[in-house]
């Protein structure tokens, strides 16, 4: 797994222009790790539960969490299932880098330690899942 971060800004609106301190994950699965996460079903695994980022208005996200079952499918055909919440999972690492963004630069850099520590943990479940080394076991007590 080789996993690159990087730090980005962005800035929204038109008239009061605000700045957004993005974190950009891209991370690599090797072949073995793909066919763990393959053969396991690891994919739909949350690395991280978050919250919607904040380059997105409050009433965008109130109208993103009140959508229609409809609406909700619909998203998920179209843009996968993790696109209905905003949690980071295994497949969206797959399928990519992730960008997170946030209002101001500590909240960025405490996202990049709880990255970090959160995909060491990732590395070892996918591996840990990898093979059973025994299959049964007896003890007396």
């Amino acid at each position: 797994m080789k996993v690159t971060i990087n730090h980005v800004e962005k800035s929204v609106g038109l008239i009061r222009k605000t700045k957004h301190y993005g974190v950009t994950v891209h991370v690599q699965f090797d072949a073995t790790e793909q066919a763990i996460i393959e053969e396991r079903n690891l994919k739909e695994r949350i690395v991280i539960e978050r919250d919607y980022p904040s380059d997105m208005s409050d009433a965008a996200a109130e109208k993103h969490a009140n959508r229609g079952l409809g609406k909700r499918l619909l998203t998920a055909a179209v843009s996968g299932r993790d696109a209905n919440d905003f949690n980071l999972r295994v497949i969206t690492l797959m399928n990519g880098p992730d960008t997170f963004h946030f209002e101001i630069p500590g909240e960025a850099k405490d996202y990049e330690a709880l990255v970090k520590e959160n995909l060491v943990a990732l590395k070892a479940f996918i591996l840990d899942n990898e093979v059973i080394e025994q299959k049964s076991d007896s003890f007396e007590i």
